[in-house]
């Protein structure tokens, strides 16, 4: 599993409250991505493209995965499409200033720009 503290230092605090937050209710909950190299940008981007992934995937160069300030979380096991608590997490994210995925890419948690 992905590590918080790749990311920016000053996501990680907020980062780690939401993840904390949604393990009282999901103790299965686990960050699967946070910063993100070039090439495993460009990697998740071809199984987007190519119908492997549902999750969707920016262009290299252009996710803020890349910057550390943006990270995944998802359930283990289940489908993050069907995981009621990421939604949840995201409406408390973007209550406090985040920005979050949706029904598009709900496993997705980033900073407002």
């Amino acid at each position: 599993m992905a590590s918080l503290g790749t990311l920016h230092p000053g996501l990680v605090p907020w980062a780690k409250w939401i993840l904390a937050a949604g393990r009282k209710h999901q103790g299965k909950l686990v960050v699967t991505s946070a910063r993100r190299s070039r090439a495993k940008q460009q990697m998740l981007r071809d199984r987007w493209e190519s119908g492997d992934s549902k999750i969707p995937a920016n262009r290299p160069g252009t996710s803020l995965h890349e910057l550390g300030l943006a990270f995944d979380l998802a359930t283990l096991g289940l489908d993050p499409f069907e995981d009621p608590i990421l939604p949840w997490l995201g409406s408390w994210w973007e209550y406090y200033g985040g920005r979050y995925g949706g029904a598009r890419d709900p496993v997705h948690f980033q900073i407002r720009v």
